[in-house]
């Protein structure tokens, strides 16, 4: 037990985590009941019990167990072998789970109904997610709240609604910018980010942006920007001088930054 009161053991049974290749995740040798079951058999769990939960939550995850326990990872689908690895995280009952891109090796329509099964048992088991992804309409679809990172720092993070409604950050205004339309007729014809970025082991100094923002200043090379809000935004917090009144950057009290003139600018 360590100083806060919570071992390393219990830690690892209340987060767990769902791993973007769902074929790697299983061991091959292991049938999916014993594989659902391994986790609690681990934890102290009877044999007979843990396969019992491990029924149970295929049943949960929509795979009928009369079917899938006796199976092997290579007799399933991907998105077969996702939801077991999302029953398998499942099975210890944890408080948090971790899902790193869960959907983005899936097909499209069976992404959806992954993406459907996840906001159910987030529901139903009152769970926290913390969904790692590179796709915006699904972070929208899952999330509550959303936190933008650019090479491993924070540069945005609120309501997901609220970011999608009024970014803030240069990055994160090119990152809505980008995303791809079902609409023939809204196509991204000019790049929103030109350049490529810089290497994550020598980033620049100051802003780690600021190498491809269009509104970057000598302010902006000299200081890191501190990740902060103001007034009713406080709960909408951005790592941007041009936010903060005080930074000295000459955008700083112009309010936010239309998002097409931030990503007309970038494309020049």
């Amino acid at each position: 037990m360590d100083r806060k009161g919570l071992s390393l053991r219990e830690l690892r049974r209340n987060m767990q985590i769902v791993f973007q290749d769902s074929d790697s995740s299983l061991n091959p040798r292991l049938s999916i009941v014993d594989s659902i079951g391994y986790g609690p058999r681990v934890h102290g769990m009877r044999r007979a019990e843990a396969r019992t939960l491990a029924h149970d939550l295929l049943q949960r995850v929509g795979l009928d167990p009369a079917l899938f326990a006796s199976r092997y990872p290579h007799e399933l689908s991907g998105g077969q072998k996702q939801r077991v690895n999302i029953a398998r995280a499942l099975a210890l009952d944890p408080r948090m789970v971790i899902l790193d891109e869960a959907v983005s090796a899936l097909d499209k329509s069976i992404a959806a109904q992954v993406l459907n099964l996840l906001r159910h048992l987030k529901q139903t088991l009152k769970l926290t997610y913390v969904f790692i992804s590179h796709d915006l309409n699904v972070v929208r679809y899952v999330s509550d709240r959303m936190l933008v990172m650019y090479l491993g720092q924070v540069v945005e993070i609120g309501l997901t609604d609220a970011i999608y409604r009024e970014p803030k950050h240069p990055y994160t205004k090119a990152l809505l910018e980008s995303r791809l339309a079902t609409d023939p007729r809204q196509r991204v014809e000019t790049a929103p980010l030109a350049d490529d970025p810089p290497n994550p082991v020598d980033p620049p100094s100051g802003c780690r942006f600021r190498t491809r923002c269009p509104f970057a200043e000598d302010i902006c090379a000299i200081k890191p920007p501190p990740l902060g809000g103001s007034g009713h935004h406080a709960a909408h917090l951005v790592a941007c001088h041009m936010d903060n009144p005080q930074s000295g950057h000459s955008r700083a009290r112009m309010g936010p930054v239309p998002l097409r003139r931030a990503a007309d600018a970038v494309g020049c």
